[in-house]
């Protein structure tokens, strides 16, 4: 008897030796291979594009081994089938996957995306018709061309091919000579960044040996002639200072040089008058000595995957909103929907009650609408729904639904969007905030807020807010445009920052230092109000335009300002006011974030002074009520989803904030920390007042210097007469009386009776 594998091996030949044998084991092999080894990057490249063109290729080796005479009878058919299948991979290509709304992936994968989107390269955010009519162009041209194929005369009376060939080359032309001239300048800026970094190269060499020369003692005579700086030395006077590079001054008698003022090329001309190396590396005793800073890569963030909701959802639910009012004999209508990545804005247009709009025929009141939020409610089997009557701009009353599928949204999505491109070119301060109601990137300039208020409970997504907006500035500002002073009591949120040099102070920690870094940055402020004053200009962005030497923006972020207040509050207070009401025109914005919104932590002077708010889910309608001064907050869905009240808007907007993992920024903070860059001024703090803070009763009433002068001028003190000398309320008037006792300045008191001052006076 023969073995079982020497009749495997007969019966494996003898399926071999049949063509449809041949051809069946191939397709076994190749299938077991994709699902194996290049799963992933099979469903990546090909998508649902690989049903027509892999259909096509699978026909085709099949007819080739078995019948290749019906491969040489219909060429003209199979020409035409695979014009057909590129033309199917052409629509898929334009078609978003189900579950990837607002994403850059298409059911045709990216084989489907390079035939119907090069080079035109689609964003996320929007796509415009001249892109789809392009894209619907190339697959009717592969169509016409499907038809001649198979029937050329009729295709050649028809004169279609023609049409359609001239109009789909043109619209190819205007596409690839717009993407080309995009590829020219991504090459011109990347040729300028390298010559400038050759510049600065030859600069610091030149530097390090023009003070190698001043060591050995050359005679260099430097003189100031008309407010011009001129060489007496011929050895230093060929030296190759190289354009690209900042050279600041300083205020001791030394003029400030830029590169305006001495760098016109590569060459420099022979009559220009130069300084020295020597006098420019000594100018300046704080200065930021030259140098050109790299900003880091959008690559070192992550990209959101793939989620949102269909059409068919939209639809079902539109309907259900207006079945269920019409239950109440309430008529409406779905005037308009806006998509976001966390919830979807139905915009409900109110009917007519009775039979039509007749003549005197009422209009639905949209508080009939409005009452039957409960209703809604229970129909969607969604508890979080939010209206807003009407909705800014329209005459509809929106609806705001959660989505089933939530599209998640990352900094890196905010900022390749165009509209952040856009922005961050314009704008002094741009912080990514995340996508609005309607899928659009909601981008903030702090110079306009110009104070920013973020408030929410525990887990709402407060403080990776404030992690995106930091990380949003590290990516597209340098150390030279902005500094930035964290404090941060909780000692777990900013702490990471450490090392970066964007800091003008390391991250406060400490609640009793922080008043002394506040009280500092109030010194720092009003001596920039005395060079606003010298320079002759108001604000900041005059400075700047006209001053060789730039002023950075300060950015003072607070992660929990009610450990602060507990520390000393009435001092916090008088602090943060004092530098919300005076340091725009110096470039200094605050950024505080509380996640305990009573009246106690955010106070009516910080409210009056912060008047750009951010809420997220809060706890009850109260709190909502203390931040942005409406209802709606204490209704938000948590993990990001927010509500912004910018200074120049009445109502608040929705926005999902960018989610950012604790990865992506040790990547970026990786990249600055790691950065080799000169030294940079710090913030200077006075060491007395820093070493007696901890001897100072932070927490105590700012009233009580007063109280004990009032005392002193008194032999007996009341509480009344407190109230009416300082006004202020009888709960202060009382504790101030019990300091004044603990303080020894009164004695015991008596029910209904005044104090006996016991301070002499």
């Amino acid at each position: 008897m023969r073995s079982i594998p020497i009749r495997f091996f007969l019966l494996a030949r003898g399926f071999l030796a049949n063509a449809y044998g041949r051809f069946a084991a191939l397709v076994i092999v190749a299938g077991v291979l994709i699902a194996f080894l290049v799963r992933e990057e099979f469903i990546s490249w090909f998508g649902w594009s690989a049903v027509p063109l892999l259909g096509w290729v699978v026909v085709v080796l099949f007819l080739a081994n078995g019948m290749p005479h019906l491969l040489k009878r219909w060429p003209r058919e199979m020409a035409a089938a695979l014009l057909l299948a590129v033309a199917a991979s052409i629509i898929l290509g334009t078609i978003a996957k189900p579950g990837a709304f607002y994403a850059d992936e298409s059911m045709g994968g990216r084989i489907g995306e390079l035939m119907a989107r090069w080079p035109s390269e689609w964003d996320g955010y929007g796509v415009t018709f001249i892109q789809y009519a392009l894209a619907g162009l190339r697959a009717a041209l592969l169509l016409v061309l499907a038809v001649a194929v198979v029937q050329p005369g009729a295709a050649r009376k028809a004169g279609a091919l023609t049409g359609v060939a001239v109009l789909w080359a043109a619209v190819t032309c205007v596409a690839v000579s717009k993407a080309a001239w995009v590829q020219l300048n991504e090459w011109a800026e990347d040729f300028a960044a390298r010559r400038r970094e050759r510049k600065a190269a030859a600069l610091a060499a030149t530097t390090e040996t023009a003070t190698a020369a001043a060591s050995a003692e050359q005679e260099t005579e430097i003189r100031i002639t008309g407010g011009e700086l001129a060489v007496e030395d011929t050895a230093l006077e060929d030296s190759p200072l190289i354009a690209g590079a900042n050279i600041y001054g300083s205020t001791n008698g030394h003029q400030e040089i830029s590169e305006s003022d001495l760098f016109e090329d590569d060459e420099l001309e022979a009559d220009e008058e130069l300084a020295s190396p020597v006098e420019a590396v000594q100018a300046g005793d704080a200065e930021v000595p030259p140098f050109v800073w790299k900003l880091p890569s959008l690559s070192l963030l992550k990209s959101a995957s793939g989620g949102g909701v269909s059409k068919s959802e939209i639809e079902a639910t539109g309907e259900l909103i207006v079945d269920s009012l019409h239950q109440h004999a309430i008529e409406v209508s779905v005037d308009q929907v806006r998509i976001g990545p966390t919830v979807t804005m139905y915009g409900l247009k109110p009917g007519w009650k009775g039979s039509g709009a007749k003549p005197g025929a009422q209009r639905v009141r949209v508080d009939t609408i409005l009452n039957r939020e409960k209703d809604l409610a229970l129909a969607l089997a969604s508890p979080n729904l939010r209206f807003e009557a009407p909705v800014p701009g329209e005459s509809v009353v929106g609806i705001e639904v959660p989505n089933e599928n939530p599209m998640p949204v990352t900094v890196r999505s905010v900022m390749d969007s165009e509209g952040y491109r856009a922005a961050e070119e314009k704008l002094y301060l741009p912080a990514p905030l995340g996508l609005d109601s309607g899928g659009q990137p909601a981008i903030a300039d702090l110079t306009r807020m110009p104070h920013l208020l973020v408030a929410g409970s525990t887990g709402s997504g407060k403080s990776v807010c404030i992690n995106a907006l930091i990380v949003g500035l590290l990516m597209s500002r340098t150390p030279e445009q902005l500094r930035m002073v964290m404090i941060d009591p909780k000692r777990v949120e900013l702490t990471p920052y450490a090392g970066i040099p964007h800091l003008y102070t390391e991250p406060v920690v400490e609640p009793e230092r922080a008043i002394v870094i506040l009280r500092s940055l109030v010194q720092e402020m009003m001596g920039r109000f005395q060079q606003l004053q010298s320079a002759g200009v108001r604000n900041i962005a005059t400075f700047n335009e006209k001053s060789t030497t730039k002023m950075p923006y300060l950015l003072i972020l607070v992660d929990e300002l009610a450990d602060l207040m507990l520390t000393g509050a009435n001092e916090v207070e008088r602090l943060l006011v004092r530098l919300a009401q005076l340091g725009r025109a110096t470039g200094v914005h605050l950024v505080v974030a509380t996640q305990r919104p009573s009246v106690d932590v955010v106070t009516g002077l910080i409210k009056a002074n912060f008047p750009s708010r951010i809420s997220f889910s809060v706890m009850s309608q109260v709190d909502s009520r203390t931040i942005i001064d409406s209802p709606g907050a204490e209704k938000l869905l948590g993990k990001g989803d927010m509500l912004f009240l910018p200074v120049d808007k009445a109502k608040p907007g929705r926005i999902q904030g960018a989610f950012l993992s604790d990865s992506e920024v040790e990547a970026v903070v990786k990249f600055w920390s790691e950065y080799e860059c000169p030294e940079l001024p710090m913030l200077e703090v006075n060491v007395e007042e820093e070493s007696g803070a901890s001897d100072v009763d932070l927490a105590g009433d700012s009233h009580f210097d007063n109280a004990v002068a009032l005392a002193k001028t008194q032999r007996t003190l009341s509480t009344s007469l407190l109230q009416r000398r300082l006004r202020i309320g009888y709960p202060r008037a009382a504790r101030l009386m019990d300091e004044l006792e603990e303080e020894g300045v009164v004695g015991p008191g008596e029910p209904g009776k005044p104090r006996q001052v016991v301070l002499s006076q």
